[in-house]
This record gives C-alpha cells, structure tokens and sequence, in this order.
C-alpha cells in the first residue's frame, strides 16, 4: 500500500464518519438525508482510488478506477439537490435532468462509452487518462451543476433573515469553494503533471458542511478564516524550513559537514517543533484580539460588574443597574429581567432596559411556562436563532412554543439564573445593534454574570425582608410597649373620665333645678339645649370608661390564671373590643350555637385575645376580597359555630374573605408573615401568637383551611371545664 493509497481510504473513512454524524443528528431531515447521499458519492470516489492505487495489477486497478468514476458522476447532481433542500428551493426540472444526465454517463461508462480508456505514467502513479469525447462532457455536466448550486446559494443568502441560517450559509459557501479546488484532480487525466491532491480538499468540503449542519452555535466565519490562515503560515514555515535544508541546501551542508549534514534539519526540525504551538497561540491571540477588540471590551466590562453587584442591597437599584450595563456594554435594543415571584407562581418584569414603557409584550411567565420547564431540565442560556433553526430541522411543539416565548419577549438571547437548583431570574437580552449572532464567548461571560447576579439578588432580597422584620419587630415592641403603659393610662384617663362626669351632672342638676323655678321662655330653651349637650358628655363619659376598661382587660395578661370562661361572655367581650377597630355593621356576624353551652377551662384574657385577632383577620379578609374583586352583590359574612364534643369545645369561624394562596399556607404561622393586603395593617404575629395560646398555653387545637377568593376557616379545639379550675 502506497502513502496515496493511505491517505484515500483514510480520507473515505472520514467521509462516513461526517455521514453517520448528520443522520444521526436527525436521520427524519431531508437536508441530512441528501448530504449523507452526496457523501456516498465522494466515498466511493475515494475508496474505489484508495484501492486502485494499492494494487499493482494493472487490468484490477482501471476496474477500481472505473468504479471510482460511479460515484464522480453523482457528485454534481447529489451537491445540487443538498443545496436545493438547504436552500428550501431549487428547480425540480432540472434536479430530474441531472439525474437523467447522471444515470445516462453511468450507463454509458460502465457499457461501450467508458469515461477514462488506458493510463498515463507519472513520478508519483499510473493515473486514468481521460477518454474522448466522453469526458469533456462529464466536466461540462460538472460546470454546470456547480454553477446553479452556487447561484442558488448566492441568491439565498442575500435574502436569508435568519442571521444563523445566513451563517451556515457562508460557512456552506466557503466549503464549496473549497470543494472546486478538487477539480484539480482532473489535470492529470489530460497529461498536465499535477499530483493529484483534490482529495484533500474533498474531504475539508464535507467537513465544513458537517459542521454547519449539525452546529447551532457557529464561530464567526472570518474567525475560523484567521486561525485557519495562521494555523497553515506558521506550519508551513514549521515543517517548510527543515524540508528546504533537506532537499534543497543539501549539497551545501553536505560540502560543510560531510556525513553529518542530517544534523542541521533535524536540530532546527526539533527548535521549530518546539516553538511552532507557541507562536501559534501568540499569533492567533493577537489577531483574535484585534479581530474581536469590540467583543472583548465589553466582556471585560460584564466581568467587571459582576465583581461589584453584591455590594448592592437594594434590589431594585440592583435590578436597573445590571439591565443598563448589559445594554450599553453588549450595545443591544434591549434587556429585561424576570424575578420570581412564589405568591403568584411567575417570573415577573421587574426591570427593563431599551423598550418603550406603552409597548406591548409580555410582562410575566408563569412557572408552567415552556421556557421555565427549559431552563429548569436543561439548565443553559437559549439563543433564539438556534430554536428557530432547530425548529426548522426538527420539527415539535415545543419548540415552536418556545420561539413564540422569545418572539414575544423580543429576545435574541435569554440566560437563567440559578442560586443551586432554584431558578430566581430570567434575563432576556434583544438582538446586537451590530446584527451579530451571540458567539460562545458571549454565553460563557452571560453565564458567569447570570450566577453574580442570582447571588446579588438573593443579597438584596434578604437585605429587604431583614428590613420589614425589623420594622415589624419595632412595631410588635411599640404595641408591647403600649400595652405595659395601658395600665396607669388607662387609671388616669379614668380619672379625668369620672372628674368630667361629676362636673357633668352637677351641672346637669342645676340646670334642672333652674327649670323647675320657673324661667322665660328663651331661657328655658336654652337651659334645655344645655341640659341635651350635658346628657351627651355624660353618655360618652360612660362609653369612654367602657372603652378603657376593655382595653385595661385586654391588655392584663390573665392575672387571674385559668378559670371557667363562658363562651358567649368572651366572645362578647371579644366583639366589643374588635369594633373600636374595625366596622362590625360592614358584616354580617351567623352566630350557630346553643346558650347552654359548657365552660372553658383557659385564661380570659388570652382567649378574648385570641377571637379578637381572628374576628380582625375575617373583616381584614373579607374588606379585601371587596375592594379587589369588586363582585357584584357581594356581602362580607362571618359564621361562628360552637358545639361540645366530647371533653372539647370545637369552634369554628367561615369568611368569605378573599382567601388565602396555596402557596402561602404552609407560612401562615410563621412570625412576621402577613396576607394583609399592606404591612400597616398587620405585624404578622396573630396567628403565631393564637397557635401559641390555644396549644401550648391551654393544650388546644387549631386547624387553618382557607380557598383563595372563596374564604377561610378557622377550627379552635378547647378543653371543657371540669370541676374545679386553677
């Protein structure tokens, strides 16, 4: 076997290895499906060859050749029907005319018309001598077919929008030309000593389109065109000199260093080995450098803040500070950020860069969104082009849900952002003001920035919510604070109470003794106007002393211990201090209880604490769903129920309040978390603080269900008096 022979079945090898990666990328595609037919016609071009070129026999080797020639033939036609399917367009006429054409050259070779006859000697092998007239036709035919693949490619490539289309486009171009430097293969057939090395350059040719068929993410052509250019000078140079010295300077180092001449190209062999990769790397990182300077700018510039963004508590000036980077320094239409929202189970725009405040999109993705499941199961940025050409290739619904997502968000590019398996962020990038695809680079910078920021953000957020439970502690500690004072404030307004109500009805009495002496009439009336107004203070007197002494009772944490409490006296109670807070005729109160109901074994005040906050959180629900909702004829309603059970008392408050969030019932207890439409209307401790009361304090039970925009309900076990309490 000769280093030719070799090199051609190598070469075939690899043809199969290129056709067995596109089918199975997608063996249902039309495009792979005809490249791998094309492939089989350039494999059996350099197969059959490879073969003839190893054996010696001479009738063997034009049997080989004229095999090889089968599959030469197919070439045009096969190249021109991959272009018409990747183009999505080509004649059809003339597809079924190449084929006739191919099939007619094939019968004839292979009968009395053969395109090759005898051979003709060369230094390097015997090579087929080209037979006429036959095959000048076979090169017109091949003239002919490349000519309209190119002009097919050409014309859709100055119309394609799909920037990745349009970049496999080029890719596929510059593989043709490449593929027309085969051509040289011909010369020999027609006496012109040209060893034949179109091979090679058949093999890059499938190579390129391999590469464009089965990429998504392409590198910038003129990118792949400068690393090919340096990577051939540098080696050229690398393997060109110890060649030179070899054969050409021979004699010469011969004269100088007689038998030990080998010495010179095999030192500087072993010195340009040595320093060929790094001026390689040199080379190449200078040229990339200048090549991508724009690029590289603002990388550096999205690493750079990245560094800084957890120094940023605030998460909204956090929020507006990445989308303002990111579009200046990439120079893109726009930017927005998705943050999660667990209440309402939504990724929702909370910062958005470059896109007009009044234009229409869409403002939030739910967690079943196609695009969350995406970055949920795969975990990687999503380009847009790529799922459109994927789309394309592939087919499925799911794709297309998907680039219907990134056409109504108007993104180009969109990354996730992860804090470990949790997806916190969405952020969507629009399209480069430049029109260039996002390269690998940009998604390598883009993720590292997606996992600063997931950290930055979930700093903020902590940073907030450690600020409203500071702000609720210092509220909690006013109300504490409050109720320690209540005591002697509650003496002192009873004081100044009972003075205003003695003045009150000493001057009541002596009006009233003023009007039966006997007076005029203007006198009269106005002694009555006085006697109507000092009636008045004394009502409010009695009201305000009432008011007191509720709130005195509220505030005295059960001094008296554990007693037998009735039920309907602290539910009373309870009521009378809720409507010096809330509205109690904006509701309608179902009392569903018998008056012979047993005692409670608990503390009063605590309990009357306990109904207090839960008749408060039911108005507070109910005022909610009201002002939200805006339902036609809707009435808040609140229904209690009581019934003995057993050694218990089960009680039961129903709203039809606005409900609470499955999301939020596993958090209803925790301190400091409130439903409350504002944080001013509450701390986040009632139930906290009931859960405490009812089961550590008097061994009860409480059970929460509540259905969002239908009500709640509470469910308060308590243990019956029995005896003797205390």
């Amino acid at each position: 076997m000769t280093i030719l022979s070799f090199l051609l079945l190598v070469s075939a090898t690899y043809i199969l290895l290129f056709n067995y990666v596109v089918l199975s990328r997608n063996f249902k595609s039309k495009v792979n499906r005809s490249f791998a037919v094309f492939g089989l016609s350039i494999f059996v071009w350099l197969f059959c060859f490879g073969v003839a070129y190893s054996i010696s026999d001479v009738s063997a080797k034009m049997i080989w050749y004229k095999l090889g020639y089968l599959g030469i033939i197919f070439i045009p036609i096969n190249f021109y029907a991959f272009i018409g399917y990747f183009v999505d367009g080509v004649s059809q006429s003339l597809k079924r005319l190449g084929y006739a054409v191919a099939i007619l050259l094939a019968m004839a070779h292979i009968s009395a018309f053969p395109l090759i006859e005898g051979y003709r000697s060369y230094s390097w092998h015997l090579y087929p001598k080209a037979a006429l007239p036959q095959h000048p036709i076979l090169l017109l035919y091949f003239l002919v077919f490349f000519t309209l693949s190119f002009m097919s490619l050409i014309l859709r490539y100055r119309t394609e929008l799909n920037k990745l289309q349009r970049a496999k486009l080029n890719y596929i171009l510059i593989g043709a030309s490449l593929g027309t430097m085969g051509s040289v293969d011909y010369f020999p057939n027609y006496g012109i000593d040209i060893f034949p090395f179109g091979f090679v350059f058949m093999v890059l040719y499938p190579l390129i389109l391999t590469y464009a068929i089965v990429r998504y993410r392409l590198l910038d052509i003129s990118l792949v065109i400068t690393r090919t250019t340096i990577f051939v000078t540098v080696y050229t140079f690398v393997l060109g000199i110890p060649f030179a010295l070899a054969f050409g300077a021979k004699e010469s180092l011969i004269s100088v260093l007689h038998e030990n001449w080998w010495m010179v190209p095999l030192l500087s062999s072993t010195a340009l080995a040595t320093l060929g990769p790094y001026l390689y790397i040199t080379i190449q990182r200078k040229a990339e450098d200048r090549l991508l300077q724009e690029q590289r700018q603002y990388q550096a510039t999205l690493r750079q803040a990245s560094l800084g963004m957890g120094q940023i508590k605030d998460l909204k000036r956090l929020l507006n500070l990445i989308v303002h980077v990111v579009t200046r320094a990439v120079k893109i239409e726009n930017c927005k950020i998705f943050l999660r929202h667990e209440d309402s189970k939504q990724f929702i725009l909370k910062a958005v860069k470059g896109t007009k405040n009044d234009e229409e999109g869409i403002n939030k993705l739910s967690f079943e969104s196609p695009l969350v499941h995406y970055f949920n199961q795969m975990k990687e940025p999503l380009v847009y082009e790529e799922v459109k050409q994927r789309r394309f290739d592939i087919g499925g619904e799911g794709l297309q849900a998907l680039e219907d997502i990134l056409h109504d968000i108007d993104s180009a590019l969109v990354v996730p952002s992860f804090i470990e398996q949790k997806l916190i962020a969405i952020i969507s990038l629009g399209k480069k003001r430049s029109g260039k695809l996002y390269t690998h680079d940009d998604l390598a910078v883009f993720a590292i920035l997606a996992n600063q920021s997931a950290l930055a953000i979930e700093n903020a957020q902590f940073y907030e919510d450690m600020k409203r439970t500071h702000v609720q502690l210092l509220k909690a500690e006013k109300m504490a604070t409050v109720g320690t004072m209540a005591d002697g404030l509650s003496h002192q307004i009873n004081n100044r109470l009972h003075a205003m109500g003695f003045i009150a009805g000493d001057l009541l009495d002596t009006v009233r003794l003023g009007l039966k002496n006997g007076v005029s009439k203007k006198q009269k009336d106005l002694l009555n106007e006085i006697e109507s107004g000092l009636e008045r203070i004394q009502a409010n007197v009695k009201h305000g002393g009432e008011i007191v002494g509720g709130l005195l009772r509220y505030t005295r944490k059960g001094e008296q211990g554990y007693t037998a409490v009735d039920f309907q006296e602290m539910l009373k109670s309870a009521f009378e201090m809720a409507q010096f807070k809330i509205k109690i005729n904006m509701m309608d109160i179902h009392k569903h209880f018998e008056d012979d109901l047993p005692q409670i074994k608990g503390n009063f005040t605590q309990l009357q604490e306990v109904f207090f906050n839960l008749i408060d959180n039911s108005y507070d629900a109910m005022m909610q769903r009201q002002e939200e909702l805006k339902e036609e004829g809707f009435r808040p309603r609140l229904d209690i129920f009581a019934r003995e059970s057993g050694p218990t008392i089960e009680i039961i408050l129903q709203d039809n309040g606005i409900g609470v969030k499955e999301s939020d019932m596993h958090k209803l207890f925790t301190p400091f978390f409130t439903t409350k439409a504002t944080s001013k209307k509450g701390t986040g401790l009632g139930l906290y603080v009931i859960r405490q009361i009812i089961e550590d304090n008097h061994g009860g039970k409480v059970n929460f269900s509540s259905k969002y925009k239908i009500g709640s309900e509470t469910q308060i076990i308590l243990p019956v008096a029995v005896g003797k309490v205390g």
